[in-house]
C-alpha cells in the first residue's frame, strides 16, 4: 500500500477529494491535471513491487511495463498520470492509472451478483458481485462476449469498482512476466473468456473479472 502525499495540497477542499477518490475507484471521469498526485511514499519501502498496486485513497498505479502493454493493446484509451515514488531508490517510471472504459457484459441473472441495497425493487442499475471465491480458477460470473467492443481492460457499467480484461491480456501479461493482480476466469456465452480482479485487491466491492 502506499499514500499519495500530495493529494489534500492538489485538492484542498475534503468533498471535492472524495470525488477524485472516486474516479480513482470507478474510473467516472478523466481525472483533470490539477487534482493528479504526483508523488507518493510506500508503507513499506524495501517491499518487492508488482506491476500495479493500490494506494490507501484507492488510485491504481502501474508500471511503464504494464502501461506499455495496455497502450498497446487498447491504445490511446487509458489515462495514466506520472507520480514519483520518493521513499523508494530503483528506477522506474510510475503513473496512476485511470480507466474509465466501460462495457456492459455481464449476464446478472447467470452470475452471482446482487443489486445495491439503495436501489429500488428489481432494479438491475447498481450491481455487485456477492463473493470472491478462496479457491483459484472460474468464479461464478457470466460474460455475454456479444456486447464486448473489443477493449482489453474495462470496468463494468453497472459494477461499482469492477476491473476487468480479456484472455489476450491475461496471456501477454503471463507471456511478459508482468505481476498484475490475482485473477478469476469468468464464464463465456457465445465467445471470448474474461477475468476478475478481486476485491481484496481493488476494493472491497470490486468484481474479479480481468
Amino acid at each position: 500500500m502506499a499514500t499519495l502525499i500530495d493529494l489534500g495540497i492538489k485538492v484542498p477542499d475534503i468533498h471535492a477529494r472524495a470525488k477524485v477518490a472516486g474516479v480513482f475507484k470507478n474510473g467516472e471521469r478523466l481525472l483533470k491535471s490539477e487534482e493528479a498526485p504526483e508523488h507518493l511514499v510506500l508503507d513499506k519501502p524495501r517491499a518487492r513491487l508488482r506491476d500495479i498496486f493500490k494506494t490507501h485513497n484507492g488510485a491504481l498505479v502501474v508500471s511503464e511495463k504494464l502501461r506499455a502493454l495496455m497502450e498497446e493493446m487498447d491504445p490511446d484509451l487509458h489515462q495514466f498520470m506520472p507520480v514519483s515514488i520518493d521513499n523508494r531508490v530503483e528506477p522506474g517510471r510510475w503513473f496512476i492509472l485511470n480507466v474509465h472504459a466501460k462495457q456492459d457484459s455481464v449476464i446478472d441473472d447467470q452470475s452471482d451478483v446482487r443489486p445495491n441495497s439503495g436501489s429500488p425493487a428489481n432494479s438491475h442499475e447498481i450491481m455487485y458481485f456477492k463473493y470472491f471465491p478462496a479457491q483459484k480458477g472460474h468464479i461464478n460470473a457470466t460474460i455475454n462476449s456479444a456486447r464486448l467492443g473489443g477493449l482489453h481492460v474495462w470496468r463494468e457499467r453497472r459494477y461499482p469498482d469492477s476491473l476487468l480484461v480479456s484472455d489476450a491480456f491475461h496471456a501477454e501479461l503471463k507471456r511478459r512476466k508482468i505481476e498484475f493482480f490475482e485473477m478469476r476466469k469468468a464464464r463465456e456465452v457465445a465467445g471470448n473468456h474474461a477475468k476478475i480482479i478481486p476485491p481484496r485487491d481493488v476494493s472491497c466491492a470490486a468484481a474479479h473479472m480481468i
